[in-house]
């Protein structure tokens, strides 16, 4: 680590100050900023600038014991101190810039705040006579002498204020003092400790350093461990905060036990004037209703010195006057604290809280809390809520040795979130026992009359249907809901299936309107927050396969950003489904930014949702890297997907297929990827999935599939919304290589908002008219196709390659000499494309006439010459 560390973030500064030495306009500058924000630094950097331009530099730094004592800041100027004080300021003014070049002296008074009545005189007569430009520096929130603060007031000296730095510019000055860029984890926790202040900043880095916990390499500064609050560093904090009286200390450590803390709370619990004290001093600060402490090192290091005991007995008081009411993270908190202190447990405040936590999707604390709560004698009351919690964590074996000590709820009037609700969600989900988890609903369902638990068993039947790609059956299991019977979060789950059934069934208006009746139960739920996920997911994804491109970004960025103050694995997965719309509309660079790369992070893997979402994003991802040409990746990322498949979701199995689809086309076997596209569409037809049929269809005919125009034209009478229609009306053109149709074609495509699918067809117009000879129209097609292909971000598809392609081929004849490039022998070539390697070896025999190659070897590098 560097001894001397460098100035960052401050140039425009520096070079600001340093010309106004030579300002017409002001006769020097006050540099006002909060303790350790770098502003004594930055003006011993102008002073350095000075000396090394010849300037002579006088300087003085103001103390508070040098505050006691008159003339105390320039004592080296005062050997002659004869006659009054106004005399004695008069003669240290003129020994300080007398004796030296005219105009090319320099005052520097470092904490002016501090000086006394005479020494600020004697910088305000410098300043009044110009006898030279001054620099000073001041605390922010300090009183200056009234000579000092008259120099910016009556505009002598310009005043500046010197902020903290900004989170880019203490990774910059990381880099520059530790050889390496701090890491995610490490720069948020830099920042949220010192929020920019420089000196708290090198305090901490020096002492975690030496300490080796804050290491560096191969250019990356990584934070092991906890930090630990040195002495040094608590002095350091203990001077900038200064000497308080202890009912103001108390304010401080009662806001940094509970930040942000009620300020009716705070009213309740500390001397009024006390607060007033703490504000004034920056201790603390107000936002609206909610109190925080003034800087992030004070809240660490005053429950650091309080001590177990005085933090135990300060969270008490706090809980204790906190009421019921505002909002899940105040019940939360409350909880929180009331668990922490040194009051005997309270049972309804641990529930309450514990509630609150899952609404939060905060399920670790949850769990700590209905264990709490549990120990307390309300085991019957915790036990489902915390089975439920562990549920959620993908613990699901602690999940059933809860579910397996609770007793049997045969209560009708109870929650969705029953014993045998979380028994049958468990097995399907944590423990993949898909045939053990129907046989608990159908058992149940056997057994139980109407009323409110069959509502229940049904609406859990209808997810189990749903993700079995069993659509038609999830509705008609649907009809017999009461969703009055229901509580929030049951309706919500019934919803939430119909609006996925629909989608896949392809009446999209329907599903729009079970995701807005799912969404305004949702909102009174206490525990369907992360229902947000797969409602949202469902809901853009009915828009989307419909052809409602523009609507399904606009619902999930609405989504995404209503996550931004959700934890982490929210926001993860609301961009992930941003991602999955934006490969839709055709943006390959947002898509590539938005879908997961990988799942390790515990924090992630840990999450429900994100856990058993994660497998459908990345194959999507796959899909995404293809069409971007890095097919080696996608490759990987299809096997990674695999890999992370779970076996109760049945309804994504046609989009691993066609993820299939899409890298055999990408490596240029058509023949191949026409194949896999019917195999997808196939899929999805047996199940129902009529949305996802259209789709696979519309792929096939981008991969110059002829066959599909009946099927589609017929989908086009089944499916809601425009792509049936527009895809149909492809199929069509493409089997009748009717290039003019091609062309209106992308046009509906792009209206669409599918850039992809405008610019195959548009490439497939480039290259009928071609065929016909029509070069003018041509050019016009490919002109298009260029654009929409700089739109996606640069795809690289079959047909966007075949209309960039000028050698005379025929279609096969194109395919079979591309395969020839990549070095496949006819043997693989007509196993690849299906046909006899006689009729390969015909094609390429007909390639080589056209273009006058020798051979194999020649056409090959003809390919790669025009590639290139």
């Amino acid at each position: 680590m560097r001894e001397h560390w460098p100035l960052i973030g401050r140039d425009r500064e520096l070079g600001e100050l340093t010309g106004q030495l030579s300002s017409t306009e002001y006769r020097g500058v006050v540099l006002v900023g909060k303790p350790g924000v770098g502003k004594s630094r930055l003006a011993r950097e102008v002073v350095s600038a000075a000396q090394a331009a010849g300037w002579t530099v006088r300087k003085a730094a103001a103390t508070a014991t040098s505050q006691l004592i008159p003339l105390g800041a320039f004592t080296q100027w005062t050997d002659d101190l004869r006659g009054e004080p106004i005399e004695w300021a008069r003669r240290v003014a003129q020994a300080l810039t007398t004796g030296v070049q005219p105009q090319r002296v320099l005052v520097f008074v470092d904490d002016a705040h501090l000086l006394d009545a005479l020494s600020a005189l004697v910088v305000h007569q410098i300043v009044q006579s110009q006898a030279a430009p001054v620099i000073v520096t001041i605390r922010a929130g300090e009183s200056a002498p009234a000579a000092i603060t008259a120099l910016w007031k009556d505009g002598l000296l310009c005043r500046r204020e010197v902020e903290p730095l900004a989170r880019n510019e203490i990774n910059a000055l990381m880099a520059a003092v530790l050889g390496g860029t701090p890491d995610q984890h490490c720069g948020d926790k830099l920042w949220r400790l010192t929020r920019g202040n420089v000196l708290f900043l090198r305090q901490l880095v020096e002492q975690e350093s030496q300490a080796g916990r804050l290491v560096s390499h191969d250019g990356a500064v990584r934070w092991c461990g906890d930090a630990a609050i040195s002495g040094s560093l608590a002095e350091v904090v203990d001077a900038q905060i200064g000497a308080v009286p202890g009912g103001v200390r108390d304010v401080v450590d009662l806001v940094a036990v509970a930040e942000p803390l009620d300020w009716k709370c705070l009213r309740l619990l500390a001397d009024t004037a006390a607060i007033e004290q703490a504000e004034q001093r920056e201790l603390i600060r107000t936002v609206g209703d909610d109190v925080y402490i003034g800087h992030p090192m004070y809240a660490e290091i005053r429950v650091n010195r309080c001590g177990p005991t005085r933090l135990r007995r300060l969270r008490g008081q706090i809980a204790t006057a906190m009421k019921d009411g505002g909002g899940p993270a105040a019940a939360m908190k409350r909880g929180i604290l009331w668990l922490d202190s040194d009051l005997s447990p309270e049972p309804d405040v641990l529930l309450s809280a514990a509630t609150a936590a899952t609404s939060l999707l905060d399920f670790e604390m949850a769990e700590r809390l209905y264990t709490a709560a549990a120990s307390t004698g309300m085991a019957a009351q915790a036990r489902i809520p915390l089975a439920y919690t562990l549920f959620m964590t993908q613990r699901g074996e602690l999940a059933l040795e809860v579910l397996d000590g609770a007793d049997s709820d045969a209560d009708g009037k109870a929650g969705f979130v029953n014993e045998v609700i979380m028994r049958a969600a468990n097995l399907l989900w944590a423990k993949r026992s898909i045939e053990q988890s129907w046989r608990v609903i159908d058992q149940a369902l056997d057994e139980v009359g109407p009323g409110a638990r069959r509502q229940q068993l049904l609406v859990f039947r209808a997810n189990q249907l749903a993700l079995a790609a069993r659509p038609v059956e999830v509705l008609e299991t649907l009809t017999d809901v009461d969703y009055g019977e229901l509580d929030y979060y049951g309706a919500t789950m019934g919803l939430s299936a119909a609006c996925m059934a629909y989608g896949e069934i392809g009446r999209a208006d329907q599903a729009v309107q079970s995701a807005i009746a799912s969404g305004r139960a949702l909102t009174l739920s206490e525990h369907g927050e992360y229902l947000r996920q797969p409602l949202a997911e469902f809901h853009t994804f009915a828009l989307a396969a419909a052809g409602r491109i523009a609507e399904a970004v606009e619902v999930a960025e609405r989504h995404r950003r209503s996550q931004r103050s959700d934890p982490v694995p929210a926001q993860a997965v609301a961009s992930q489904i941003l991602g999955m719309t934006m490969l839709a509309a055709g943006d390959l660079a947002a898509a590539l930014r938005l879908l997961p790369e990988a799942l390790d992070d515990s924090e992630v893997a840990n999450n429900f949702h994100a856990a058993n979402s994660f497998h459908r994003f990345h194959l999507l991802r796959a899909q995404a890297l293809a069409l971007s040409g890095d097919v080696d990746a996608a490759q990987r990322a299809l096997e990674t997907a695999r890999a992370q498949r779970h076996p109760a979701y049945e309804f994504v199995r046609s989009t691993e297929v066609l993820t299939e689809a899409w890298l055999a086309a990408c490596r240029a076997r058509l023949s191949e990827a026409r194949r896999l596209a019917r195999a997808a569409a196939a899929l999805a037809r047996e199940h129902s999935q009529f949305a996802r049929e259209v789709w696979c269809l519309q792929t096939a005919v981008q991969f110059d599939d002829v066959d599909a125009g009946a099927r589609l034209a017929e989908l086009a009478t089944i499916v809601d919304g425009p792509r049936a229609a527009v895809a149909a009306r492809y199929a069509r053109a493409v089997s009748a290589d009717d290039a003019v149709e091609l062309d209106q074609v992308s046009a509906q495509f792009e209206a669409m908002g599918d850039r992809l699918a405008a610019a195959d067809a548009a490439a497939q117009a480039a290259a009928s008219h071609r065929r016909a000879r029509r070069t003018g129209s041509a050019i016009t097609s490919a002109a298009r196709a260029g654009r929409l292909v700089a739109d996606t971000g640069g795809a690289t598809t079959p047909a966007i390659a075949a209309a960039s392609f000028p050698l005379p081929f025929s279609q096969r004849e194109h395919e079979i000499a591309l395969l020839v490039a990549q070095g496949l022998s006819n043997r693989d070539i007509a196993v690849a494309v299906s046909l006899s390697v006689r009729t390969v070896e015909g094609h390429i025999y007909s390639a080589c006439n056209k273009v006058g190659a020798k051979g194999r070897a020649d056409l090959a590098e003809l390919v790669h010459s025009v590639g290139r």
